[in-house]
């Protein structure tokens, strides 16, 4: 893993950009000892609360509709390793490697909050696994919202010296991974197995990687937009900032903003047969349509500002109070809101896109070759990226379907409610893939439609992102293969170095 600088889990102040930086291997974590003082105060507490008879859920007791069952405490470690075994039954696809790793620092953090308690030795064998590279075998269905059980179960066997793990890009049993990094099972304590899985640290991460890359998504497609606009010869007056003072939603007069700044001074080129009263939706409603898309994502971040420091464990353990509370804090449900708002604004977005590309492909619209062809007739041009793009976008419409409006109960009425958080944010993440595909065939075009007009973009703001995909595009317009240059305006879209504007949120 990363040597880079470490990044401090305090149980209070994780960003999703810090998140990100772990799971992808970019830095290491480490405990704050203040958070690591909490997690032990709350640690004593478990004991004390045994030590006077008191019944603890899932350490004492056992669980879900066996909730009143009690629980020998002289095998207390015992009960753990079997709530972890009995919860490990995952289905479906494996996770990515970065999404359990996510999973596992968001974990580690939420500990760091102090009202779990489990024992420092669980909490250094976790932190081990983060630094050591050993990423648990996970498969991703198991969750309802209240509470990520399979996903953390399967961790936390890891732990303990069972379940598998990825070795490169090998799974091989858990024993053998830790044993090759040096790494030992660790012995659970009284609470460690049921305080783990009192989280929903998967959906969470999750949502949490996806806020990061759909922020980057959003501001680079704005520069593709704004290049298409000079493609166009789109009228910049609907950018004018009386237009949005007059429906003066955040995100709508600040995406006009950021789209006066790529574009400056920009004139117009020449439009096909003269002038018109007004251009297509296509060009209109870029700020009204992607200013909904940047309130969601603020809208997910102020979630997750909370979500990723919450000690959101049944029991909560309050060690300043000598109790414990049974409680609902497991619930993810304004997770799984947040995440469906995000798709709808995303789906909302591609199809702008789709609609885009569509009209790059137009000589009514852009005066240059039908389908932006090198010689039409003969050559088909990039007629083909239209069908790529509305395939995406219909893929983008179809996962914005809302998990939130979906429920179940379990556990004969017990557990009467659920969100499916993890749900939500899995299709969240299927949905930012398929926009990316939409996003990147308009930047091809764009380009493809600004060298057929032979000038590059006056505007200033957008003239990096021009040079950059210049460079990186084939520039034969000739009948040829296009996905090599899809998967090239892909990664450029996701460059650090063509970030322009701060995330929200971060």
């Amino acid at each position: 893993m990363s040597a880079g600088p470490a990044i401090t889990l305090d149980g209070r102040t994780l960003t999703p950009a810090a998140v990100v930086q772990i799971a992808r291997g970019r830095a290491q974590a480490r405990i704050d000892d203040a958070a690591r003082e909490r997690n032990a105060a709350a640690e004593r507490l478990v004991r004390e609360l045994l030590a006077r008879g008191e019944l603890v859920y899932g350490v004492s007791t056992g669980v879900g509709v066996l909730r009143s069952a009690p629980s020998a405490l002289e095998d207390a470690g015992d009960h753990q390793w079997r709530l972890l075994r009995s919860h490990a039954g995952g289905g479906g696809a494996p996770l990515t490697v970065e999404v359990v790793r996510a999973a596992m620092a968001v974990r580690a953090n939420q500990l760091g909050a102090g009202g779990a308690g489990v024992g420092d030795g669980f909490l250094d064998a976790l932190m081990g696994l983060l630094e050591a590279g050993v990423t648990p075998f996970v498969r991703e269905l198991g969750s309802l919202g209240t509470g990520d059980l399979t996903v953390l179960a399967e961790i936390g066997l890891v732990l303990g010296g069972e379940g598998d793990c990825w070795l490169g890009d090998q799974v091989v049993a858990a024993a053998e991974a830790l044993a090759s990094h040096g790494l030992a099972p660790v012995h659970f304590g009284p609470r460690d197995g049921i305080a783990f899985m009192s989280s929903n640290a998967a959906s969470i991460g999750q949502a949490a990687l996806v806020f990061h890359d759909a922020s980057r998504l959003l501001e680079s497609a704005l520069g593709v937009a704004a290049l298409s606009y000079e493609a166009a010869a789109a009228d910049l007056a609907v950018l004018d900032p009386r237009v949005h003072a007059a429906r003066p939603h955040p995100g709508q007069v600040e995406v006009a903003r950021r789209l006066r700044n790529l574009l400056g001074e920009s004139a117009p080129g020449e439009r096909p047969g003269g002038s018109v009263i007004h251009d297509a939706f296509v060009f209109r409603c870029v700020p009204q349509v992607e200013g909904t898309l940047l309130e969601a994502l603020e809208r997910l971040a102020g979630v997750l500002e909370v979500e990723l420091n919450v000690a959101g464990e049944n029991a909560l353990m309050l060690p300043g109070d000598g109790v414990a509370l049974a409680n609902g804090n497991f619930h993810a449900g304004i997770l799984t809101l947040a995440l469906d708002s995000l798709r709808g604004a995303m789906a909302q977005s591609a199809s702008l896109v789709a609609a885009r590309v569509s009209a790059l492909l137009d000589p009514e619209v852009t005066g240059l070759a039908p389908q932006l062809a090198h010689d039409p007739g003969p050559d088909s041009g990039a007629m083909i990226l239209e069908y790529t793009a509305h395939a995406a976008a219909a893929e983008v419409r179809s996962l914005a379907a809302t998990a939130a409006s979906q429920t179940t109960s379990v556990q004969s009425g017990i557990e009467s409610h659920a969100n499916f958080a993890g749900h939500s944010a899995r299709r969240s993440s299927d949905a930012l893939s398929r926009m990316a595909v939409a996003v990147s065939a308009e930047l091809v075009l764009a380009v493809r439609a600004l060298r057929l007009r032979g000038r590059p973009p006056l505007g200033p703001g957008v003239r990096p992102l021009y040079d950059a995909a210049d460079t990186r595009l084939d520039p034969d317009m000739s009948d040829r293969p296009l996905s090599g240059d899809l998967e090239a305006a892909r990664r450029l879209l996701f460059d650090d170095a063509l970030w322009l504007e701060a995330e929200p949120g971060e």
